[in-house]
């Protein structure tokens, strides 16, 4: 494809982009099964031809249903046609803001319906074809490409990732703004209606995958996963934010400083740095492709819950997530509660006053 965004068939790569594809149009009374059935039953001004091709089984029966009754499309169809296709189109998006999060994540390449059979609305097969529905679907991109959520993270995409705990599917997010790439461990199927058990889970090399005992982060990690198998569904986002947002290196400056007597606040400090300088924005732009809205939110920081509300997730309960206290991490529980507002269980945790 050459660096292209080819599609044609519903079922094929791509297939989203499709009027035939499965996405029905609720407009005023009318539910259309597809975009298709609308653009086709459009071409006729008596309302019985038009409730017959909506109400046609399939997207291919529909474009049949059309033809059957040439003789009797409007006289105006062949100058309103494209505007009709933009409408239809536009809606279907705004209807389906995945899709949405789908197409603006192709950037800028360029997009064809690769069809030998359509020279008008697709490329012909050779590239010779106006490919006047794929110069619309590049306009509705562009015009959700400046939004939010949709200019927040870019899909990437999915695959299995089976664990200790089950096998979840795992969606591969970029981050435009700052080139960082970013996670979901998705895990069941959500009840219709539920807030979805969710953690927002920050990057830590030492603790996730070296096995520190100097923070939680591992422990709460492993706990997470393990809460939201037992759930029967949910979602980890795994942030690249490393050091509370200061990055590996300087994490380790950082613990050099710790070793000294510093916490975790004024080491960050000393080096610069603001006690915690992660930013949760582009969260939204995650749970807006899984489709999420309301969130139990496992956690024992006040930030997340203030940041997703902030950006209009409805945080309905705060779920805490309280594991791994030790001799060794102590003084950072102790920091974490004192200086950042951390709500920990003191009496489960045993924690004692910052120094």
């Amino acid at each position: 494809m050459n660096g292209e965004v080819w599609f044609y068939e519903p079922d094929h790569e791509n297939g989203y982009l499709s009027n035939f594809s499965s996405h029905p149009i609720v407009l005023g009374d009318n539910t259309w099964p597809t975009s298709e059935h609308y653009y086709q039953a459009q071409k006729f001004m008596d309302p019985e031809i038009q409730e017959e091709i909506m109400r046609a089984e399939t997207p291919e029966k529909a474009f049949e249903l059309s033809r059957n009754y040439a003789n009797q499309v409007r006289s105006d169809w062949l100058f309103i046609r494209c505007d009709v296709m933009k409408y239809i189109v536009y809606e279907k998006f705004r209807q389906y803001p995945s899709l949405i999060h789908l197409l603006v994540s192709t950037g800028d390449k360029p997009i064809k319906e690769h069809s030998k059979s359509d020279g008008f609305w697709g490329d012909g097969g050779d590239g010779t074809g106006r490919n006047e529905l794929g110069k619309i679907l590049m306009e509705v991109r562009e015009h959700f490409s400046q939004q939010e959520p949709f200019d927040l993270i870019h899909y990437v995409d999915h695959a299995k990732l089976p664990t200790q705990y089950g096998t979840f599917i795992m969606y591969g997010f970029l981050d435009p703004k700052t080139g960082k790439d970013h996670v979901a461990l998705c895990y069941g199927k959500p009840k219709i209606g539920e807030p979805v058990l969710i953690r927002l889970h920050s990057e830590c090399l030492t603790g996730d995958a070296l096995f520190s005992a100097r923070c939680d982060c591992g422990f709460q990690l492993s706990k997470a996963l393990e809460n939201i198998v037992e759930n029967g569904s949910g979602i980890l986002l795994y942030l690249r934010q490393e050091g509370r947002g200061i990055g590996l290196l300087n994490k380790i400056r950082a613990y050099r400083l710790q070793d000294g007597g510093a916490d975790t606040v004024e080491a960050n400090e000393q080096l610069g740095f603001e006690a915690d300088m992660r930013d949760y924005t582009f969260c939204r732009g995650m749970l807006s492709f899984l489709g999420v809205s309301e969130v139990k939110l496992m956690t024992n920081n006040p930030r997340k819950v203030k940041a997703l509300t902030d950006v209009g997730i409805n945080v309905v309960e705060r779920v805490k997530l309280q594991e791994g206290y030790n001799e060794h991490n102590a003084h950072y529980i102790n920091t974490k509660a004192a200086k950042l507002g951390h709500m920990f269980d003191k009496s489960h945790m045993n924690l004692k006053k910052a120094e």
